[in-house]
């Protein structure tokens, strides 16, 4: 029930103002889609591709898209592109405008990584992008909880069970006596 969501916010915080309900067609969702993987496609993407990529996952964000069309090394990949650095290179809260994409204010956020959020202008332009390092920190360590983050091999999902018989053989060989 969104609508009883949006006034149980309103009342919590009554200083926020409400955001446009935003619900994507069918065929607006392929062709963020399809221009994101174009993108993605691109082995070094310049900058204004990365952008125009930031924000076709940003859209996608929006409508739950996002998740089966992007992993979080390609978003990692499009921002390092977009601004010439990683986003845990940030010392400091950042807000990055982008130039010539949005002339709106911020109305839309979308969570790209833990720690980046992309800002959308009503017509979904992207206009600036938040970079939190406290939150990104936190976020590599959740992902190195669940071993995704730097993870050599890219089947460990399908073949979890053989590594953790690997690595518990090699404890177990580990602490026999010699």
């Amino acid at each position: 029930m969104p609508d009883v969501s949006e006034i149980v916010r309103q009342v919590v915080d009554p200083r926020r103002s409400s955001r446009p309900p935003f619900r994507m067609t069918e065929r607006e969702a392929d062709y963020h889609i399809e221009e994101l993987s174009a993108i993605l496609g691109i082995a070094k993407p310049c900058s204004q591709d990365a952008v125009r990529g930031l924000e076709h996952c940003a859209v996608l964000v929006q409508d739950d898209l996002m998740t089966p069309h992007v992993e979080r090394d390609k978003a990692l990949r499009l921002f390092k592109a977009a601004f010439g650095k990683s986003p845990g290179s940030f010392r400091k809260n950042t807000v990055i405008p982008i130039e010539g994409r949005g002339t709106g204010e911020p109305v839309y956020r979308s969570s790209l990584i833990r720690g980046v959020v992309a800002n959308l202008d009503l017509e979904m332009k992207l206009v600036s992008v938040t970079v939190t390092p406290r939150l990104i920190r936190e976020g590599n360590k959740l992902m190195g909880i669940v071993g995704i983050a730097h993870d050599a091999s890219d089947d460990v999902s399908v073949k979890h069970d053989d590594y953790l018989a690997e690595i518990h053989l090699s404890e177990i060989s580990s602490h026999e006596p010699s």
